[in-house]
């Protein structure tokens, strides 16, 4: 069959999209999804005159069925940009509509409690921090885009200021995750000693089997690191690196999370292109805490659960952790 008959081929896009996952996703046990059942489900709706949108449309109705944020299906149809993810629905976006209108809250709420404005090393920074009289508030947008003398950078800045204060509030509430690896270098800022943060295993293609586990450890980074009382704000944006720092800096006995369930998707995405040049991702991996609990497609819960609501106008998950602090 020539290169463009199948490109043009439905079937075989299909079935390669299929196959995909049935040899390398690694959670449908704990999605509680059989993968044959979906085929016999979903492959008698697709034949040789199912039309692109159709295909799309179907494949996208198969892939949700396992409710993970990691799996994506983009693609071209007639000159246009179609997306599918098949994640579940936020709190934080059904409530506030987007980011900029919780981040207006957030900053009043900051300013009312006597903090600085936020302040970053270079205008598009995804870090940022601010002070007030005792405590500092950090607030990390994304986990990738850093190079990682940046992340060096912003996070010295950002402990110099902090080195006076009684704790540290640090905000993960709109960071949709990133790089691990950045994950770390931030973490390790905060950590007193070499700890076990996380593992890892990686599903080995067309098998049942999994490469052994492989293990992360926390070590303390830069020169100096803010040891005192911390507190992590979550939502269910929280997700991916995001909660892979989670993770490890919860392995901290000085560290308290706040706010809301995390979303749940820990492995890296795996990218695969399909007969028709349409591109997709899966989870071909499993994360595990230093405890080795499995929190995929449940998050993490924080330790205390308080969710914002725009008809309270302000931020009491914020107000929550400066109460805790002043506790502490």
């Amino acid at each position: 069959m020539s290169a463009q008959k199948k490109a043009d081929n439905p079937v075989l896009t299909f079935e390669k999209l299929w196959s995909e996952f049935n040899d390398r996703y690694a959670n449908f046990e704990l999605k509680q999804v059989d993968w044959n059942d979906t085929y016999k489900k979903y492959r008698p709706q697709i034949t040789e005159h199912t039309t692109q949108k159709e295909l799309f449309t179907i494949s996208c109705s198969m892939l949700r069925e396992l409710q993970d944020g990691h799996v994506r299906l983009d693609g071209e149809i007639d000159s246009k940009e179609f997306f599918c993810g098949v994640g579940n629905p936020f709190h934080i976006i059904e409530e506030f509509g987007s980011f900029d209108n919780l981040r207006s809250v957030v900053d009043t709420a900051l300013n009312d409690t006597g903090f600085t404005d936020l302040q970053h090393t270079k205008e598009d920074a995804l870090i940022q921090y601010s002070t007030s009289t005792d405590y500092g508030y950090l607030r990390i947008d994304d986990m990738e885009w850093y190079a990682i003398g940046e992340v060096k950078k912003s996070m010295t800045t950002a402990i110099e200021a902090f080195k006076n204060k009684k704790g540290v509030i640090i905000d993960v509430r709109f960071n949709g995750g990133g790089s691990d690896k950045v994950s770390y270098k931030i973490a390790g800022r905060f950590t007193d000693k070499e700890r076990l943060g996380h593992y890892k295993k990686t599903r080995i293609k067309g098998t049942q089997d999994f490469t052994d586990l492989d293990a992360w450890h926390l070590k303390p980074k830069g020169c100096t690191q803010f040891t005192k009382p911390i507190i992590i704000l979550t939502s269910d944006w929280s997700a991916s690196a995001t909660e892979i720092f989670l993770l490890a800096m919860k392995e901290l006995p000085y560290v308290t999370q706040i706010g809301n369930t995390t979303e749940g998707i820990f492995s890296d995405m795996y990218p695969f292109r399909l007969p028709n040049g349409w591109i997709a991702t899966l989870s071909n991996q499993q994360y595990f805490s230093a405890a080795m609990k499995n929190y995929e497609g449940i998050g993490i819960k924080p330790d205390i659960e308080i969710l914002n609501y725009k008809k309270d106008e302000t931020d009491l998950v914020l107000l929550k952790a400066l109460e805790m602090l002043g506790e502490k």
